[in-house]
Formats: C-alpha cells, structure tokens, sequence
C-alpha cells in the first residue's frame, strides 16, 4: 500500500472513531495540533472525512488532497489550509470552510448546506450544483456553475470563460470582472429585492456584494439539450458455440470444479464465488436459499455480509453503512462524474475506509474503455476490472472477448493480480458463462431478472433467483462433462468456434470448419 494512501485510511479511521465520542460528548474534534496545541499540519492526505454526520464539528490543520469532506449530511468542518479537487462535493447540508485556495470543482453537485472558500478556486466551482451556498472569496476558474440547477454561487472575485455554461436554474453572483457568460446562460444586473437577499446570506460572513455585481442565470429562451445515447450490444453470443478441442467426455459422476476465487491482490483470501457468476440485483433484501446462501451478489443498497456494493452516483451519498456491511465493492466509472486519476484515487480511499483493509475493490465501465480501467486497476490498487459489454457503442458480445484479452495482455492484470469479470447486459446462460471465462474472463456480472417479468414481492425474487442459479449450475456442469473439461479454469479460446465469418472476422476465434483464427489474426 502506497504511503499517502495508508496516511489517508488511518486519518479517516482515527477521525471516524473521535467523532463516535465527540457526537456522544458533544465536543468539537481538532486534527493537526499536538497535545499542547502546537501545530502539526496534515500534508497530502486525500479523500478525508467523508460522509460527515450532523452535529459533527471538525477543525483541521494542513493542505489536503482530493475529495476532502464530500457527501456531508451535516456538521461543520473548517479546514485551516488549502485543499484539492472536489471539496465539499455532493454536499447535503453540512457547513464547510477552507481558509486558502480550493482545486477544481467544490461544491459539485450540493443540494444544500453551504461552502465558504476564503482563497480561490479552480474551473468549474458550483457544476451541477441543485441547492444551498457556495461562495468563493477570491477568483474562480472557467465553467463556475456550469450545469447548475438550484441554489446560488457567489464569487467575490474575477471569474474565467463559459461562466454558467449549460445551467438550467439557480444563479451565479460575480462581484469582479466577469466575461459574457457561457451558452445556455444569461447575465444581468441585481435589482434592490436580489441585491438585499444576496447580502442577507452573506450578513453572517461579514461579506458584501456590490450594487453593480453581475447576476447569472439560465437563459430559457435559449436552453441547451442533450440527449445521451443509449446502451447496449448489437448481438449477443449466437454465433459463439462451445466445442470439446478433441477431448473425451467426463464420465457423469466425475467431479467438476466451478469454484472461482476473486482475491485480494497480491493474497490468497478473498471472495469464494461457488459459480463464476455474480447476480446483479437492487439490493440484497431477502436473499436466501441453497444457492444463495453462499453466491455473492452485486447490489446497489442492503448488502448482506458475502455481497459486492456498486459505487455509482446513485448510492455514493448514503453508502458508507452499506459498506461496513458489504463484502467488497465494485466502483462504476461510467456513473460517476469524469475522475481523473488522483481524484478516483481518493474516492478508493474513502470507499477502503469505510469498507475495510481485507476486502476487495473492482473498477468497472463499458468495454469501449476497458484499456482505461485495466491501467486504473493496477495503478491504484484495485483487486479486479469489470468490462460492461452493454455500452453506448453498442459492440456485438463477441467482439469484447479480444478487446479485453488485448488489453489484459498489454498491462498484465493477471501476474499483477488484478481479477477480470465480464458483465453481460441479459440473463446469461450457463454457455454465456463459460463462453466468457474461455475468452479470458475469470467470472461474470449479469441480471437474472432481466429477460422475465418483475417479480411483484422479495419472496418471488429470491424464488427466481434461486432458480436461475441452479439451472447455471446444472448446465456449468453439463457443458463440462461434454467437452472434456473437469474446472472451470481449464478453459481457453480452443474450445471456441465462431459459427459465421463475420463474427470470426470480430472476435479471433477460431472459424468452424476452418478450426483456426482468419488470417488477420495471425497476422498473414
């Protein structure tokens, strides 16, 4: 473990077991001063103090990374230093203070509360914002309030280019020089009722905007629309078949290993999957049965103690119970805002706090960006990748299989002990699964409820889920015998056959009838 991030755990460890007394004492909690108050600043850590509750009340001292006091549901938290990208993002009614300089984006996303930056910040402060305060004492960078919705962002100082761009509500007060804002967007001066309100808010911070301050919002007779594409695949594994490359049946009562182990890097524990399979469910409410009991799941919210809890834009506010619950954690780089190394980064380190040292993290995203997350994954610690086959490139099935084989060749996930999993967008066969771990996999995500109607109660979910488990089990098991194969990890790409040219020409496998790759792949 690299040394900041193991500084970061232990300060948001140490800092999560001073706030269970202080909320019960209800005391203050002071972080970068000695026992006789002498100053010891903090220096680098990231991801710190997340997820702060109400009542809480922080004081800090230092210059700390990314990410710092995201997700707050309440509480005070004043930082006597400079901070990095993110601060007080998704902020939710906490109260939060920087005395210098702020990185890119803070404030994103916050639906209240309110964020005090005493220096300046970089571009994009307030994005997405949909409520509460953020005011910025010094200048801010480019795009301040871009895609903002609610609320109300104030920049005492000079602000850059695109100011508002694509926002759909709120407003933006620049007290500086301020350029025409940004499309989607429209300025104007404050009238006396504005001007008087604006101050009001500012009354307690001992802040004053000027009359002739400028006021931002959107522009409704010219909005900006976009409209993302959807996800998908354009076939599934039709023209994929299954072969025996020449071996002998198993006899029936032969015994078969289907038990697939997703370790923690570099260790021999981990995750025990029984099936290469993990089910993508809401939440792990009512799971039980023969298969069940024991066969990790994917799930959003309500994790029992062998689950997997998906990190996305949907849960991160709330998620750090469910991952003291959890067996480990899959982070969706594809719902969640673009994060650029060091603020993933720090995201970990806030998801490992919360989790755990002895559980496993997966990165996932759509197969278009595979090589990405196979680089991420080893460079910052992960255990596993995930490459989501439905993505809005819309690839056949078959054409991920040499997608992520190439890029696992290039950055060597298997000797740095980085798992692969290959998620399918419908309810995979057991040939779905061993299709995939002959292509290079180790296991798969998939929904089992996606190709039936939804069940209407917990009883008849679990009923469904339980089935689907052990149809894969009986037909993992039924495939291996017929072709020869006595575990899972037997597999290769020579017990595959394309079916057709085309999906020969796409994936490298072996054409049937022709019984080698086409000779593009070998390169003839």
């Amino acid at each position: 473990m690299r040394e900041e991030i193991a500084k970061s755990l232990k300060l948001n460890r140490e800092l999560s077991t001073l706030l269970v007394m202080a909320l019960k004492s209800d005391t203050a909690i002071k972080i970068g001063w000695g026992k006789a108050n002498d100053p010891r600043p903090r220096d680098g850590e990231m991801g710190v103090a997340p997820h702060l509750p109400d009542r809480a009340r922080v004081r800090m001292l230092g210059n700390i990374g990314d990410l710092t006091a995201i997700c707050a549901t309440g509480g005070n938290f004043s930082l006597e230093g400079e901070t990095g990208a993110l601060f007080g993002a998704w902020n939710r009614g906490g109260r939060l203070t920087v005395e210098k300089d702020a990185g890119v984006r803070p404030g994103m996303g916050m639906e209240d509360g309110r964020i005090v930056i005493h220096g300046s910040s970089g571009s994009e402060a307030g994005a997405c914002m949909s409520g509460g305060l953020l005011v910025v004492r010094g200048s801010a960078g480019r795009r301040c309030g871009g895609g903002m919705s609610g609320g109300t962002l104030v920049i005492m100082g000079d602000v850059d280019g695109d100011v508002g761009c694509n926002m759909v509500g709120g407003r933006i007060i620049v007290n500086g020089r301020c350029p025409p804002p940004g499309e989607g967007a429209k300025s104007g001066a404050l009238d006396e009722k504005e001007l008087a309100e604006v101050n009001g808010l500012l009354t307690e911070l001992g802040f004053k905007v000027d009359a002739d301050a400028v006021c931002i919002t959107a522009d409704s007779a010219n909005p900006t629309v976009s409209s993302a594409p959807e996800s998908g695949i354009d076939a599934a594994f039709e023209a994929v078949s299954l072969v025996s490359g020449g071996n002998p049946r198993l006899l029936l009562q032969a015994p078969l290993d289907l038990l697939t182990v997703l370790h923690l890097r570099g260790e021999e524990k981990g995750i025990l999957l029984p099936l290469p399979v993990i089910p993508r469910l809401a939440d792990g409410k009512g799971l039980t049965g023969a298969f069940l009991d024991r066969q990790p799941c994917l799930v959003d919210a309500s994790p029992r103690d062998c689950d997997l809890l998906r990190i996305s834009m949907s849960n991160l506010h709330g998620c750090s119970e469910d991952l003291a619950e959890a067996a480990g954690a899959v982070v969706c780089i594809d719902d969640l805002p673009p994060l650029n190394d060091a603020e993933l980064d720090a995201l970990i380190v806030i998801v490992r706090s919360h989790l755990g040292d002895e559980k496993p993290i997966l990165l996932a995203a759509g197969v278009d960006r595979i090589d990405l997350v196979h680089r991420l994954a080893v460079a910052l610690g992960c255990d596993g990748a995930v490459a989501n086959t439905s993505s809005p490139a819309r690839l056949p099935a078959a054409a991920s299989l040499p997608l992520i084989g190439l890029s696992a060749r290039e950055h060597s996930i298997a000797r740095k002990g980085v798992a692969s999993g290959i998620s399918l967008p419908w309810a995979a066969t057991a040939e779905d699964v061993l299709i995939c771990c002959a292509g290079g996999g180790q296991f798969i995500v998939a929904d089992p409820l996606s190709d039936i109607e939804k069940p209407k109660s917990q009883k008849a979910r679990t009923e469904a889920v339980e089935s689907w488990l052990a149809s894969m089990d009986a037909g993992l098991r039924g495939h291996l015998i017929e072709i020869g194969e006595d575990g899972i990890d037997q597999l290769n790409r020579r017990h595959l056959r394309a079916l057709d040219h085309d999906t020969a020409s796409i994936s490298g496998i072996r054409l049937a009838g022709y019984d080698r790759p086409l000779p593009h792949w070998l390169g003839q």
